[in-house]
């Protein structure tokens, strides 16, 4: 009991606070992956016939994905179109089961993939790094190759927040290699505009601090929720659509 009492006293005290926003500062990344995790985990849909669209890095079953699958197919570019730290790509077989490929090529333009062939199109984070009129045609790619009925998910960094978290930095988008970071109500209106209802949409990791004050604050990344209702308070965006029937 003393020892417990120890820790919430050392914590507590401006030490303990100062050592906790250090660790958030050191290890944010760590906090954004393990919240979109636990999105992965809790709101993608099941599905028998999955595209991940630029994901080739990082699969959904590597990513917490906890429903059976038939096949998985990976879209992204061949290793040698790709920047140095992210051309190796290995492909497992999931403890789930199913087929899983990757197929080269341009995930805006998934050309190869049959008409309503598939049960869901995940985008993981990849968005962001197109072109907004790329990223348009992929939307509307992505709703050919759906069955009625099929869901497209994706996610991606919300400028509202990365706006905060630059202004003391540089200005610009979090990562360089972003052609474009979207507000909700951008992607929001892509998304119609592709012809999808729009079911769902989060905030992934909750910035509950930054967004009130206007400065970016690291303790968010330990005091907030890793998904929240309030879609303009996370520091990445979540919708989950369907084609219609």
């Amino acid at each position: 009991m003393e020892s417990i009492t120890e820790a919430v006293e050392l914590s507590c005290s401006a030490n303990g606070m100062q050592a906790i926003l250090n660790g958030a500062m050191e290890y944010h990344l760590q906090y954004i992956h393990r919240a979109r995790q636990i999105m992965i985990r809790r709101l993608l849909p099941p599905a028998e016939h999955i595209i991940d669209l630029g994901g080739a890095n990082a699969p959904l079953y590597n990513m917490g994905y906890p429903h059976r699958f038939s096949s998985l197919a990976m879209l992204d570019l061949p290793p040698e179109e790709r920047a140095e730290e992210y051309s190796r790509i290995v492909l497992e077989a999931p403890e789930a089961g199913g087929q899983v490929s990757i197929v080269y090529g341009d995930m805006t333009q998934p050309d190869m993939i049959p008409d309503e062939s598939m049960d869901l199109a995940w985008s993981g984070q990849s968005i962001e790094h197109v072109p907004v009129d790329a990223a348009r045609k992929m939307c509307r790619s992505v709703f050919r190759v759906l069955r009625p009925g099929g869901w497209f998910c994706l996610d991606t960094p919300n400028r509202l927040v990365t706006t905060i978290h630059t202004q003391d930095w540089h200005g610009g988008y979090i990562n360089s290699d972003h052609k474009y970071e979207y507000r909700p109500d951008e992607v929001r209106a892509m998304l119609l505009e592709a012809g999808f209802e729009i079911e769902s949409e989060y905030g992934i990791c909750e910035m509950p601090i930054s967004c009130d004050s206007g400065q970016f604050d690291y303790t968010d990344f330990i005091l907030g929720n890793p998904i929240t209702k309030e879609i303009d308070r996370g520091y990445s965006l979540y919708f989950a659509c369907r084609k219609p029937l």
